[in-house]
């Protein structure tokens, strides 16, 4: 054999060498992520469909089209993201309150809730990071003298808010001398009757759902600030510490990506902020 057919042997077998590590190197990365995507669904949604639940009066959330069914809004994103990252179709339910949400993920009827996470709300589901907060203000009528939410805490002023909304806890704990009073009605009526006759001198909540609610209620006006933002979290079983983690680097990566951002620019619903990046371990 020649020198040439030498180095001609010797250069097709190095390059059907170097092919064969390619293929391998190909067939590992494949695997790799076939892997992580058939992980994710026992993970995530071990019934093959990622359920999620949210509470139906927080527009901040979410809201359902009446004629079509679907859900739109951050949550409706961020979950249909997640179904797709897992491999999975996903099922969005809209629940009457934030204990209804807690009591799916907790029996397992939901594999994640939506839900802020108050302090009495801890101990019965896993929090992931805050991905979002949803501003909280209040309503008060057209004549008042009210300016800001810093004028509501005085003597003898009653302030409404919704039976376990997340405000109503805040403001428990940090108004020095007026009151709350609380009301199940998510609908707003009874608050609007509130305003009108004077019961309450403000209605607080997130400022969404107070301006969406009372739209057709005359002579009542949404303070120009706010008390503070809610963290909005999404909820697991106490025992999912996996699939929490799988949530909170999904998150982190939503975040960094400008994901959550375009998803909140997209609801065009008022109040809301993408959470700053945080350490995990709720």
């Amino acid at each position: 054999m020649t020198n040439f057919e030498n180095r001609s042997t010797r250069h097709r077998l190095a390059r059907n060498e170097s092919n064969a590590r390619t293929r391998a190197t190909f067939t590992v990365l494949l695997s790799l992520l076939t892997g992580t995507v058939m992980a994710a669904e026992p993970l995530v949604a071990p019934t093959g469909t990622l359920r999620a639940a949210y509470i139906v009066a927080n527009l901040a959330q979410a809201w359902r089209d009446p004629a079509t069914g679907v859900v739109s809004g951050v949550v409706a994103d961020i979950t249909r993201e997640l179904g797709r990252r897992a491999g999975v179709p996903v099922n969005i339910a809209p629940l009457r309150t934030a204990a209804d949400v807690l009591e799916a993920v907790r029996s397992g009827s939901a594999d994640i809730g939506f839900v802020a996470p108050n302090p009495q709300r801890q101990g019965t589901v896993l929090y992931s990071q805050t991905y979002m907060l949803v501003q909280q203000s209040a309503l008060v009528r057209t004549d008042s003298n009210l300016k800001s939410v810093r004028d509501l805490d005085r003597p003898e002023q009653v302030i409404g808010v919704n039976t376990d909304d997340s405000v109503g806890v805040w403001l428990q704990e940090r108004l020095t001398a007026a009151r709350v009073r609380a009301t199940p009605d998510y609908s707003l009526r009874e608050a609007v009757q509130w305003l009108q006759q004077g019961t309450v001198i403000a209605f607080a909540g997130n400022r969404q759902r107070l301006a969406a609610n009372t739209r057709d209620a005359a002579g009542l006006r949404l303070l120009p600030d706010n008390f503070y933002g809610v963290p909005q979290t999404i909820a697991v079983p106490l025992d999912r510490t996996d699939r929490l983690d799988w949530i909170n680097a999904a998150l982190d990566d939503l975040r960094a990506g400008g994901f959550l951002a375009a998803s909140v620019l997209r609801s065009g619903v008022d109040g809301l902020d993408v959470a700053p990046a945080e350490r995990h371990g709720r």
